[in-house]
């Protein structure tokens, strides 16, 4: 894969490449490509590129999978090294990383944009969530990703923010154990205390769509926030669709389990800002910002993901 030699070529490094998220954009960026004009080369960053996930990726047009360390995200420069690139030939990174605890997601947030700073990057896309409006959201999972955001704009790299709402893949009946108790508690909790809230929703491949027209685009997004929803629905009518396409009630787990996890982990005071609070994006507004995307709603994201069994 050619990369230094064509002005308009503009190298990509992805940060969390094989989950969902960096799947999607990679996906999505990776379709601006064919077998034999590559616009956008991209590096994912993988621990294991023999997962699925990485063969996945790797047999799209222009993707080359790296093997990084399994603390990469701890030490970004060494991953950023083993693209075989050099500074300033890099021009955009995508970072996404899953929660291990605040004090992790935060030291690795930050170590990957200020790799990026040293390497001169042009673009950086992170990954964050909404906060629905509010200064203070008063839950430290959330908070953790704004001293993230901060951070980033005060470095002074050329930044694109995505703040997704809640998961629309979280409700999938594949999904793993642990997003069934998050979903317990963020939508039946939610449901006894406030029945008529509405839940924003939004797709992992929907925020990787966003991420590439960033890139993509980056006259219209570069140093820009996108708020990202694609349904508002309240837990009613999330059952009702779900159960309508899939045939099948959403899956929830043994309310008391889910109750003990609500007050000893950090989705309690998750918990209470979808109770007080709630996201606010305004979906027709971001709909006609980026047409591109074709948001789903929540019946289209089950329909396709129910063909695609």
């Amino acid at each position: 894969m050619s990369t230094r030699n064509s002005q308009s070529v503009r190298n990509i490094v992805v940060f969390g490449a094989t989950g969902q998220q960096g799947t999607a954009f990679i996906e999505a960026l990776s379709a601006r490509n064919t077998s034999i004009s590559v616009q956008y080369p991209i590096y994912a960053l993988s621990r294991n590129v023999n997962s699925s996930s990485s063969i996945r990726v790797s047999k799209l047009p222009g993707v080359k999978v790296i093997q990084v360390n399994k603390d990469y995200m701890d030490k970004p420069e060494l991953a950023l090294q083993a693209t075989g690139l050099n500074v300033n030939e890099v021009y955009g990174v995508y970072s996404v990383q899953g929660y291990l605890s605040e004090k992790a997601e935060l030291t690795q947030g930050k170590s990957i944009i200020d790799a990026s700073k040293k390497w001169n990057v042009k673009h950086f896309i992170y990954s964050s969530i909404s906060f629905g409006g509010l200064d203070d959201t008063g839950s430290a999972v959330m908070e953790v990703k704004r001293q993230v955001e901060n951070h980033l704009i005060s470095s002074g790299l050329g930044y694109t923010i995505l703040r997704p709402t809640q998961f629309m893949d979280n409700l999938l009946p594949t999904s793993a154990f642990m997003f069934k108790i998050s979903r317990t508690i963020l939508l039946r909790h939610t449901f006894i205390n406030h029945p008529d809230r509405k839940h924003q929703l939004i797709s992992s491949r929907d925020i990787g769509k966003s991420g590439s027209q960033s890139i993509i685009n980056p006259e219209k997004w570069l140093n820009q926030i996108i708020e990202l929803a694609g349904d508002e629905l309240t837990y009613r009518e999330i059952e009702q669709i779900y159960k309508k396409v899939l045939n099948k009630e959403v899956e929830l787990t043994y309310w008391p389990l889910a109750s003990f996890v609500k007050f000893v982990s950090p989705l309690g005071p998750m918990a209470r800002f979808f109770d007080d609070h709630g996201f606010k994006v305004n979906i027709p507004k971001l709909k006609e910002e980026l047409p591109e995307v074709q948001y789903d709603d929540l019946r289209s994201f089950l329909t396709k993901f129910k063909a695609s069994q």
